[in-house]
């Protein structure tokens, strides 16, 4: 039977590799038209401790009785074969499933396994202000009740993809991977599938959003590579506390490891948390003596310096500046533009064109689509054109550019090169 199979997965911390195990699994029948077909999901009895209960919610008591992973990977299996894998930041719970699988003592070939990442194309069917799941979802206007909730992750995640099939016309981008998974040689499983009381989670009081995280995460453009933001991802999740323990460390290094990055692109992720940072800082205009503290406990975390604290600062005033000034650039340029107004923006890019939404949302502008409406104005995105610098003024770029990086913020405050 054709169609998706969405996963996701709750675990008791961030690397499999380092004995992390899965405490609840969710999974969405999809169709290859993006109808929600069927779902169950059930919590997992890890043989260990359950981990971040803050994070997901997740008691020991809960767990007593429910099914280890090896009771439900003859049924895992019947989900995936012969479908497409389907999960937000699947490279996080593909590595789960896949060390799972083998610990029950199934054989997996061709390994890493494939699927499909809702997280990585929603870049291109998206206006969100970050990568997250919440976020994705509140730009298609999915509800999302129960963030960190398997089966509430899963139906999410499912409904963006849904949204995805429907604005591409049920044609998708993503034919090869289609074409791989869906023959992707899952092995039999021998013998009689064993009988299973799945169980639910108890209800939970919602868990207090952490507003400080929340608007550094939205901050952060989206990476020009879809590993940075798998690790991003997991990132975000190990300072969900504020504090990064030594085995949150080492799992960060799988993470890396896993999705291709090297040092020097990992310390450039660190960099571009630390610039989000200090853009919410000074939201007020002020950092105070807190603020900065935090960012100097973050940073020694992330391996960086009170050097860094420092540049991300400077950094982010000068920014500020620019985006107060940008009102009477734009005026001057003759575009007189308004909070409210719709922006929509044509032609090449240097500078990423997430980049570019980011500003003028800054700004209280709204990027839009390419259709005229009142209220909208067309700009040309800036190209490096040395007859356009009064454009490149109003966007509030710099005047003095820097080198370009596929994984640093510094993307963002890079200037058009005249």
């Amino acid at each position: 039977m054709s169609g998706y199979t969405v996963i996701d997965v709750e675990t008791t911390g961030l690397s499999p590799e380092r004995h992390d195990r899965v405490v609840e699994v969710g999974v969405v029948y999809v169709s290859d038209r993006g109808e929600i077909q069927d779902s169950w999901s059930t919590l997992v009895d890890p043989g260990r401790d359950v981990g971040p209960t803050r994070i997901h919610g997740i008691t020991a008591t809960e767990v007593v009785g429910a099914p280890t992973f090896a009771q439900l990977a003859p049924y895992l299996l019947r989900a995936v074969a012969g479908r497409t894998v389907v999960a937000h930041n699947a490279p996080f719970d593909l590595r789960f499933l896949t060390h799972e699988m083998q610990r029950a003592g199934l054989s997996l070939t061709q390994l890493p396994l494939g699927g499909l990442c809702t997280m990585q194309w929603s870049g291109a069917f998206l206006q969100a202000p970050s990568r997250r799941l919440v976020d994705c979802c509140a730009a298609s206007g999915i509800e999302l009740t129960d963030a960190h909730s398997a089966e509430a992750d899963a139906l999410a995640t499912a409904g963006l993809l849904g949204h995805y099939l429907r604005s591409s016309g049920h044609r998708p981008p993503w034919s090869d991977t289609i074409a791989t998974t869906r023959a992707y040689p899952w092995p039999p499983f021998p013998g009689a599938y064993p009988e299973m009381q799945m169980v639910r989670r108890s209800p939970r009081p919602k868990a207090p959003q952490g507003e400080w995280l929340e608007s550094i995460v939205s901050r952060m453009p989206r990476a020009a590579e879809p590993g940075t933001d798998s690790y991003l991802a997991i990132l975000e999740l190990a300072l969900l506390d504020g504090f990064l323990a030594e085995h949150e460390k080492d799992a960060l290094v799988d993470a890396a490891v896993a999705s291709g990055l090297g040092r020097g692109q990992v310390l450039g992720i660190h960099r571009e948390y630390l610039a989000a940072m200090a853009s919410v800082a000074l939201d007020d205009h002020v950092v105070t003596a807190d603020e900065r503290a935090e960012m100097e406990r973050v940073a020694t975390m992330l391996v960086l310096t009170t050097s860094d604290v420092s540049a991300a600062l400077i950094a982010a005033a000068d920014d500020a500046r620019s985006a107060r000034a940008r009102t009477e650039s734009m005026s001057t340029a003759g575009i007189g533009l308004v909070p409210g107004d719709r922006v929509v923006f044509t032609g090449d890019t240097e500078t990423d064109r997430d980049v570019w939404y980011a500003r003028c949302r800054r700004s209280g502008l709204e990027p839009g689509a390419s259709r005229r409406r009142r209220g909208s104005s067309w700009l040309p995105t800036p190209t490096r054109s040395a007859a356009r610098p009064r454009r490149h003024a109003a966007m509030g770029s710099r005047s003095s550019p820097r080198p370009r990086s596929t994984v640093s913020s510094a993307v963002w405050r890079t200037a058009p090169r005249d």
